[in-house]
């Protein structure tokens, strides 16, 4: 995948008139060469994205996305079934389509949903501060990106990847600005790693750093050399909310 191709080239339509990534959120050159080069490192996750879901498996895709943030955790299978109308047979195929598009996740015994991108039900170290529950984010631009995703402001508790120190981060303008970062120097590594699942490979190292200064120290140490790039928050914020701000548009 050419990195310099239009941004038509580099998304795929989700629903009618719904594109993702939504390359209308990038403004800064960084964050353009950093979903670019996202896009072309990963040419196997647009694939599956491209892949386009049928009328059923996208309501269940949102249902669950909206469940997650209204229950403050993954809503269990009989859940999604009351909310959607599907019966649990159906329900049980076009989750593991879901999950053949690498949108959610899977307990491979019970069957219900581990996470479901931007969320996990394990515990990151990213907090998304929501309303009155507090949820784990895979990493930190799926951190990032839930406040476009649901269009408003977020709060996100985290810490630097290299030394520990707390990280605090806040949204405005329906997710898609920052209101304040604490420390001011924290930034962000986009990591390139992608072995099929972004969870596995990719999320643990798209990390929040104190500063710069941390990012480089961390990069340094990693033997073989990561494949990402580094963002400022702002940067950071437009990846995240190309990445997940399209994701409940209507079409």
């Amino acid at each position: 995948m050419d990195p310099t191709a239009r941004p038509s080239e580099l998304s795929v339509e989700i629903r009618p008139g719904v594109r993702r990534p939504d390359w209308s959120a990038i403004t800064e050159p960084q964050a353009r060469r950093a979903l670019a080069g996202r896009l072309a490192s990963r040419a196997g996750l647009l694939n599956r994205w491209a892949v386009k879901l049928g009328d059923d498996e996208d309501l269940l895709w949102r249902t669950i996305l909206w469940l997650y943030v209204e229950l403050g955790c993954a809503p269990t299978r009989t859940e999604m079934a009351a909310r959607t109308g599907v019966p649990d047979a159906r329900l049980s195929t076009l989750l593991a389509s879901l999950r053949s598009h690498d949108l959610i996740d899977l307990d491979d015994v019970t069957g219900e949903v581990m996470l479901a991108y931007p969320f996990t039900e394990a515990a990151t170290g990213h907090r998304i501060h929501f309303g009155k529950h507090t949820l784990n984010a895979l990493c930190a631009i799926d951190a990032l990106g839930v406040a476009a995703m649901y269009r408003r402001g977020i709060s996100i508790s985290s810490r630097c990847h290299q030394c520990g120190s707390p990280i605090h981060v806040e949204t405005r303008a329906q997710g898609e600005r920052l209101r304040s970062t604490q420390p001011r120097g924290a930034v962000v590594w986009y990591d390139f790693a992608y072995d099929g699942s972004a969870a596995s490979s990719c999320c643990p190292a798209i990390a929040f750093f104190c500063s710069e200064e941390h990012r480089r120290e961390w990069c340094g140490t990693q033997s073989p050399p990561r494949a990402g790039i580094d963002l400022t928050m702002g940067e950071a914020t437009q990846v995240g909310s190309a990445i997940f701000g399209p994701i409940l548009m209507p079409g």
